[in-house]
């Protein structure tokens, strides 16, 4: 259900909407360190992942520089997840579980099993020691199962359609795609 989602253009369109939103928040909001103006100074990605019909406009990350003081102030993102180099919707999708529908995934994605391995460390034991995920952990009642990860957390966001479903998710973890939430 979720492999047409990351076929379809439009899901991924919808998403850098949403970037573009919470870009525009952050060039409204100035600089965090001096309260200057900020100027785009967008940077450069290689997107993977993503459907090849987007991958122009999935090339560059919305950030910014302030005028004053030169420190850099990067939006939040639904689009990327920190630095990696795969678009957010396959991080979260691809790390299910050992076994078959981690294969179907590598498979369907082109992503080398030695990545799926890093990405499933990544969720099952660096994201959980997050200051992101340990200030909201305690959003979720009963509490997420770790194990699962990030599957248990995809399942509580509740929207009928799975694209809905993996934005809402998405729109949660932004705050991670930004250097000052992961560690």
């Amino acid at each position: 259900m979720y492999d047409a989602v990351l076929r379809d253009p439009a899901f991924f369109r919808f998403l850098l909407r949403i970037d573009q939103e919470l870009a525009a928040e952050t060039r409204r909001g100035g600089c965090p360190h001096c309260a200057g103006a900020l100027h785009v100074s967008d940077f450069p990605r290689k997107p993977r992942g993503c459907p090849v019909a987007v991958i122009e406009e999935y090339s560059s990350r919305f950030s910014f520089t302030c005028g004053r003081c030169e420190q850099r102030a990067t939006a939040a993102s639904v689009r990327f997840l920190g630095r990696r180099v795969y678009v957010a919707a396959v991080l979260m999708l691809a790390s299910p579980p050992q076994g078959h529908a981690a294969k179907q995934w590598c498979a369907l994605l082109s992503i080398p099993r030695r990545t799926l391995v890093r990405w499933r460390q990544w969720w099952t034991q660096d994201f959980v020691r997050t200051r992101f995920w340990q200030a909201a952990r305690s959003r979720f009642i009963p509490p997420v199962a770790l194990t699962p990860l990030p599957h248990s957390l995809l399942v509580r966001f509740k929207p009928e359609r799975p694209a809905d479903q993996l934005a809402q998710a998405l729109r949660f973890l932004a705050p991670l795609s930004v250097p000052s939430m992961i560690k």
